[in-house]
């Protein structure tokens, strides 16, 4: 049987970033919120309320086991490879959480509230850019956008909001407050990172030799290139104006090129916050892809 090489790069580098993801998640939950009983979101929340509550059984073994039904659902519901991805990452994520045990004498709760949730956030965005999820959170989100089109954030929140509720009868006001801390910091920076893996920027270029330009970046350099007509406003003569939205690894080339072949170009780069396209779907996390790039109600992508 021949093994298809794409696939066994796709695994690895999937594989890569679920076990980084999952080294960052494990200091966070073990190195700063375990020492002082605090929480986390999700499937890890949910675990560590019981873990403190009974702790006959091992983190590790109940995240596992909580996980096991949401993925067994799955399986028919989202997609087999999606979930077969998935179930990798937890099981990563769990060796992680059961190996990965730091040392750490901070006794301040706040500082490891916001230091905990900004490496807990890191470590998700990590796992987000692979084809699978190690929480069986974006899955139940997933099977609930796909029958009911709720939102994917709401859903998130409703979870975290139970699992806060559910708390607060075993854990005391304080501990609440700052696990509310370490879900926000969280949230902050997986959005920071994971828009960051995939953050373009967009580039618009005025200028008389614009043919040459435009030749130069889609021909040579293979960048893809819009025109836009426009009219001076002060000299009601026809100006192109030449569009990308470019990677910003790109954007280098695109300035050299440009000052090479007109040094009087009027070049503006700006920020982009979103980027919304058929392209675009592939760049968007896996649990994105079967829902639609609006993540709220879109078409399902047929799972493989």
């Amino acid at each position: 049987m021949k093994i298809d090489r794409s696939y066994i790069k796709l695994f690895l580098t999937d594989s890569m970033l679920m076990l980084a993801g999952s080294i960052l998640c494990a200091l966070a939950i073990n190195g700063f919120l375990r020492p002082h009983h605090l929480l986390s979101g999700g499937m890890s929340g949910t675990s560590l309320v019981i873990y403190y509550t009974w702790s006959k059984i091992p983190f590790a073994l109940l995240y596992l086991l909580l996980s096991i039904p949401v993925f067994i659902f799955g399986f028919f519901v989202v997609g087999r490879r999606f979930i077969l991805f998935s179930v990798w990452a937890a099981l990563i994520n769990a060796s992680m959480f059961q190996f990965v045990h730091p040392q750490l004498d901070i006794p301040d709760r706040l500082l490891c509230a916001l230091i905990g949730g900004a490496l807990s956030g890191t470590g998700v965005a990590l796992i987000l850019r692979t084809n699978g999820t190690s929480s069986g959170t974006e899955i139940i989100s997933i099977i609930l956008n796909k029958f009911y089109s709720i939102n994917i954030s709401l859903t998130n929140l409703l979870i975290n909001t139970a699992v806060m509720i559910a708390a607060s009868f075993f854990l005391s006001f304080d501990k609440i407050l700052y696990s509310f801390i370490f879900v926000t910091m969280n949230s902050i920076a997986m959005n920071m990172v994971f828009k960051g893996l995939s953050k373009r920027k967009a580039v618009m270029i005025i200028s008389k030799r614009w043919s040459e330009i435009l030749d130069e970046l889609n021909r040579v350099r293979r960048i893809g290139v819009t025109i836009l007509n426009a009219k001076g406003g002060y000299t009601g003569t026809d100006e192109p104006i030449l569009y990308s939205v470019a990677k910003n690894n790109q954007l280098n080339v695109i300035r050299e090129a440009t000052m090479r072949l007109d040094p009087t170009a009027f070049v503006v780069i700006m920020e982009t916050t979103e980027i919304i396209s058929e392209a675009s779907v592939g760049n968007q996390p896996p649990w994105m892809n079967k829902i639609g790039a609006n993540g709220a109600g879109g078409k399902p992508v047929p799972p493989k």
